[in-house]
C-alpha cells in the first residue's frame, strides 16, 4: 500500500502536486525579466516583419495598376487596330472625305443648305460689316495715342462683384482693452 499512495504524492512528496506558483498562473506568474524579454522579443519581431510586409503590399498594389495599364493598352491597341482596318476599306476612305472634307464625285453636282435663321441674332447684320470709320485717319491716329482705351465689359460680371473689395469677407479687430 505504500507504493500507491506514493505513487499518488508524487515526486515531491506533496500530495497538491507542485504548489511553487510557476504552472498555471499565465504573465502574472512571469518574473519581470522574463516579461521583459517576451515584450522585447515581440517587439523584434514585429520591427522585422514590417518592412517585408509593407514592401510586400506595395508590390502588390504596383502590380495591380500594371496589369491594369497593360489591360487599358491592350484595349486601345485593338482600337486601333480596328481603325487601321477601317481606313484600309475604300469605301470608307470615300465616305470619312465626302463628310470631312466635303468632296464629291465627278459628274455629282453638290448643295449646300445655309439657314438663314442660324447667321442672325437679335436684328444682327448676318453679312457681319464694319462700319467704317467718319474720321480722317490722322485724327484717328491722334486719338488712339492720346486717348485712354476704353475699359472691357467684364466677362463675368458677377464674379466681379462678388470679389471686389468692399465684398470680401473680413476678420474682425479685437476689441481694446479697457484701461485700469
Amino acid at each position: 500500500m505504500g507504493t500507491t499512495a506514493r505513487g499518488r504524492r508524487g515526486r515531491g512528496g506533496s500530495a497538491a502536486g507542485a504548489s511553487d506558483g510557476r504552472v498555471g498562473g499565465g504573465l502574472s506568474s512571469l518574473q519581470p525579466w522574463q516579461t521583459l524579454t517576451m515584450a522585447v522579443l515581440l517587439l523584434f519581431l514585429v520591427l522585422v516583419l514590417a518592412m517585408p510586409l509593407r514592401t510586400y503590399a506595395e508590390q502588390r498594389a504596383e502590380l495591380a495598376e500594371t496589369r491594369e495599364n497593360i489591360a487599358r493598352m491592350e484595349e486601345r491597341t485593338r482600337e486601333l487596330q480596328a481603325e487601321k482596318e477601317r481606313f484600309s476599306d475604300p469605301e470608307y476612305i470615300k465616305e470619312q472625305a465626302r463628310i470631312r472634307l466635303g468632296l464629291v464625285e465627278e459628274g455629282e453636282t453638290p448643295f449646300r443648305i445655309v439657314d438663314p435663321a442660324l447667321g442672325t441674332a437679335d436684328g444682327e447684320d448676318p453679312v457681319g460689316e464694319e462700319t467704317l470709320p467718319t474720321a480722317p485717319w490722322y485724327e484717328q491716329l491722334w486719338d488712339s495715342v492720346s486717348l485712354p482705351p476704353e475699359e472691357e465689359k467684364p466677362a463675368n460680371p458677377a464674379r466681379d462683384e462678388a470679389t471686389s473689395p468692399d465684398r470680401l469677407p473680413t476678420v474682425p479687430e479685437p476689441a481694446p482693452e479697457p484701461a485700469p
